[in-house]
């Protein structure tokens, strides 16, 4: 999960998985770095994804809404943290804490928000 509505800027700060090991981060300006520090790709303020290479992957729209590159739907993110996939089967959550929990509850990981 390292989506969060662009102008809020949540999904800025250090992530985790379930066993606490470091994963990456994403700086205040949206850039995503894998546990090595080599740069994954970014969200711009518009709420557009791209790769590593600049190349366009997708958008969030200001409703928690994912497309992919070619505009197709993926699925959404509602205000309370749960994710959705495009048929409306709930994929997991992350909560007011930043832990991230899979569909079935099961706890994946956390985020430490940048200070």
């Amino acid at each position: 999960v390292w989506a969060a509505a662009p102008e809020q800027n949540r999904a800025a700060g250090r992530y985790y998985d379930h066993a606490g090991r470091y994963q990456g981060r994403v700086d205040k300006n949206g850039r995503s770095y894998d546990h090595a520090g080599r740069y994954q790709g970014r969200q711009d303020a518009n709420g557009r994804f791209y790769d590593h290479t600049g190349r366009y992957q997708g958008r969030q729209d200001a409703n928690g809404r994912f497309y992919d590159h070619t505009g197709r739907y993926q699925g959404r993110q509602d205000a309370n943290g749960r994710f959705y996939d495009h048929t409306g089967r709930y994929q997991g959550r992350v909560d007011e804490n930043g832990r991230f929990y899979d569909r079935t509850g099961r706890y994946q990981g956390k985020m430490t928000p940048s200070r």
